[in-house]
């Protein structure tokens, strides 16, 4: 019965009481106007001395990692809390619906919850939204407390250990004789330890040898440099796969019901592997505006990729073939090129077509948009993409990333190589 009925149903007692001369409507009255009374000055006074215990978590995720976090609330009142729904609002998808709390006299309560991240993004966390009433349920008040904090999932990171893109190998290239003041996959001899030489370059072979420590000098690799091309057409994606097309996640295929899904991962993954490696890595995705990151080592750029690659989407960019046209600038140096697309026409090729320049190896890795979802264009090699030489390798949905590209280039998906001309 709400507040309101009770109020109500006091005055009906009330006149009757006045009408009959009854004592016992009179104090049933009065008990229910007390009632109501004593309930809203409960509801009212819930939240003094209510205090939010949260500690500090993580602000980024990967995709398949669970987010922990530690709440609680602290009553400094001598009133009980007795009824406390605690909401914790935000973004992020499949938090847990809340808890229900209750609070003695100078108390504090704790819990900790867990929410597995099954969506790259950002989001935010929190507010937390409390709810408190009284005994009766006639009355209810919800504050937010607390601030709210920003969340980054990362997608996921595939261990790649055996990847290579096949132009790294390509035989006749010429190592540029200069001197690298950081490690590259190429050493050209070494030497005696100075002061001052890093201890990860000694080479601890030869310093057997020699019964002295000795230090590997690297020179530029003619390829070292690796740009990644991520294709985000909108119309080429499957945003979710049908129903009937639906896999279920396993420990290596972690929520990849999307092309989408598979390209941002298999970009993240082979990013972090290149990395790995001593190759400097660049990012280009064009989504709602261009997004490039310029080739660079190490940890700090696996993490300015994977942040790009958090909130990718894909949407109405102009077509891979302008994308490619558009930077041609940028692939002037000792660069491979690593296009992701689903666009296995190969038609954007032509936009590295052009009619003077420099060899530029190219590899693809298509992902298979119609395995996800049958509505989708099925697009067939161009003439070209037929006759050519060209490494390519197909993801389609269901496929374990890290098997389909730790088996090297030799397989069934796979072809030749050809060199593409691009302009300096």
């Amino acid at each position: 019965m709400s507040a309101l009925a009770i109020f109500g149903l006091s005055l009906l007692v009330l006149a009757f009481a006045v009408s009959t001369g009854w004592r016992l409507l009179f104090h049933l009255a009065w008990l229910l106007l007390l009632v109501d009374v004593f309930a809203y000055a409960w509801s009212r006074l819930a939240f003094r001395g209510l205090g939010v215990l949260r500690d500090a978590s993580q602000n980024r995720v990967q995709v398949g990692e669970a987010l922990k976090e530690r709440l609680g609330l602290r009553n400094q009142s001598v009133l009980p809390k007795l009824w406390l729904e605690v909401h914790d609002g935000g973004t992020l998808p499949g938090r847990s619906a809340g808890n229900v709390v209750s609070l003695g006299a100078r108390s504090e309560k704790r819990w900790r919850r867990r929410t597995v991240c099954e969506q790259r993004g950002r989001y935010l966390l929190g507010p937390l939204t409390i709810t408190a009433s009284d005994p009766f349920g006639l009355f209810s008040r919800s504050v937010e407390a607390g601030a709210s904090r920003e969340l980054l999932v990362y997608p996921q990171v595939v261990p790649l250990p055996r990847f290579t893109l096949p132009a790294l190998e390509m035989p006749g290239g010429n190592i540029a004789q200069k001197r690298a003041y950081h490690s590259t996959p190429t050493v050209s001899t070494v030497r005696d330890y100075v002061p001052g030489d890093s201890l990860s370059s000694v080479s601890w072979k030869a310093t057997a040898r020699q019964s002295k420590l000795m230090v590997k000098e690297f020179e530029l690799d003619p390829v070292a440099d690796v740009w990644i091309v991520l294709d985000l057409q909108r119309r080429l994606h499957a945003l979710r796969a049908t129903g009937d097309r639906a896999v279920p996640p396993d420990g290596d295929r972690l929520y990849l019901n999307s092309s989408l899904e598979y390209a941002v991962t298999t970009a993240a993954s082979v990013s972090a592997s290149m990395l790995e490696k001593g190759r400097t890595v660049g990012l280009i995705a064009w989504s709602d505006e261009r997004q490039l990151i310029v080739p660079d080592r190490g940890s700090r750029q696996l993490w300015r990729i994977l942040e790009l690659l958090a909130v990718a989407e894909a949407t109405n960019t102009p077509p891979l073939q302008e994308v490619l046209v558009a930077h041609q600038g940028y692939f002037t140096g000792n660069h491979s090129l690593l296009v992701i697309t689903p666009d296995t026409s190969g038609a954007w090729r032509a936009g590295l077509n052009v009619a003077s320049g420099r060899s530029l190896p190219v590899t693809a890795i298509y992902v298979d948009a119609p395995s996800f979802d049958p509505r989708m264009p099925r697009l067939l090699p161009t003439l070209d993409e037929r006759r050519g030489r060209f490494y390519t390798r197909t993801l389609r949905n269901g496929d374990n990333i890290a098997e389909v590209l730790n088996s090297g280039w030799g397989g069934p998906r796979a072809a030749e190589a050809i060199p593409v001309e691009v302009s300096r």
